[in-house]
């Protein structure tokens, strides 16, 4: 898993979520999505039958139990951008960014 939990066993490069379809009404924006994001985790988290687990069978935990999930405390740097991929209004300039800061 590219995030995993704060023992150290997880990946420690740089993640970019980048939200697509920017140009379309209904899109949602990237701060929507890593919202939505960190609650999927929080409630991977906290539900014990989809907790991480490593090869001794024990339980890994993203953060504290019943405590929201906020992608800035994980290891990884993770940056939110929208964009547009594909059409008239193509725009990959956050990524083109991005990329050229690694």
């Amino acid at each position: 898993a590219v995030v995993s939990t704060q023992s150290g066993h997880y990946g420690r490069g740089p993640v970019l979520v980048f939200c697509n379809k920017q140009d379309e009404e209904m899109s949602r924006g990237p701060d929507p999505i890593r919202s939505a994001m960190e609650r999927e985790l929080t409630t991977l988290n906290n539900t014990a039958v989809n907790a991480l687990s490593d090869d001794s069978g024990s339980q890994k935990m993203l953060g504290p139990a019943n405590e929201t999930i906020r992608l800035e405390k994980l290891g990884n740097k993770v940056t939110s951008v929208g964009g547009v991929c594909i059409g008239a209004d193509t725009d990959i300039s956050k990524l083109n960014t991005w990329i050229a800061a690694l």
